[in-house]
């Protein structure tokens, strides 16, 4: 009888569906950001880049960065997490990027995130630049990370990104590998519970 009662917890846990979050990660692209107009602009829905601007820019999750990294510019498929009207964010690791950031409401540019103030770029230091996108026109929203170098004197560098691949899921600035749900954590450590109880014994 004491035996059912240690499992209840237990089945209760395994019988409740627990949605999996599973993180999509570009992998190291070390892409150059010309120090030109035209700069690279990247889809980060189909993992691929290219200089200059897109004809569908606004049918896509695209953002373009140009002169090394003074200006960010995205379209309407892809928001950055910004500070006052349209300054990207540099955001710390570890940092969640869900529903409740701040995003640039629509096709945008921003200029004034190189500098030393909180929040801004160092120049020649890596960073990380939060985002929302979606694939499409009407398709659910999924966050994501941008990890980069910027430069205002030559080129800078998109060292890699990854996004959650469960609509509307939160992510963590940094993360690349999914953490496990609560659920089975929780389904782990009341599992051992009853083995822990025998071996004091």
């Amino acid at each position: 009888m004491k035996r059912l009662l240690f499992l209840l917890p237990v089945l209760i846990l395994a019988a409740t569906p627990a949605a999996r979050a599973d993180i999509v990660y570009s992998g190291l692209q070390s892409i150059e950001i010309p120090f030109d107009f035209n700069g690279v602009s990247v889809n980060i829905d189909k993992n691929i880049s290219l200089l200059g601007q897109p004809s569908l820019w606004n049918d896509e999750p695209w953002f373009n960065i140009d002169f090394g990294g003074v200006d960010i510019s995205n379209s309407s498929r892809f928001r950055p997490v910004i500070a006052d009207i349209d300054r990207v964010v540099n955001l710390d690791p570890l940092t969640f990027v869900s529903a409740s950031s701040s995003f640039v409401a629509d096709a945008s540019a921003s200029s004034f995130h190189l500098g030393s103030d909180p929040g801004q770029f160092l120049v020649g230091a890596e960073g990380y630049m939060g985002f929302a996108f979606e694939s499409f026109s009407g398709a659910p929203t999924h966050y994501g990370w941008v990890r980069l170098c910027l430069n205002d004197a030559g080129t800078g560098t998109i060292h890699d990104w990854a996004y959650e691949s469960t609509p509307n899921t939160g992510i963590f600035v940094g993360a690349i590998s999914a953490i496990p749900e609560p659920a089975s954590a929780a389904l782990l450590l009341l599992s051992l519970t009853p083995l822990s109880r025998r071996r004091r014994r």
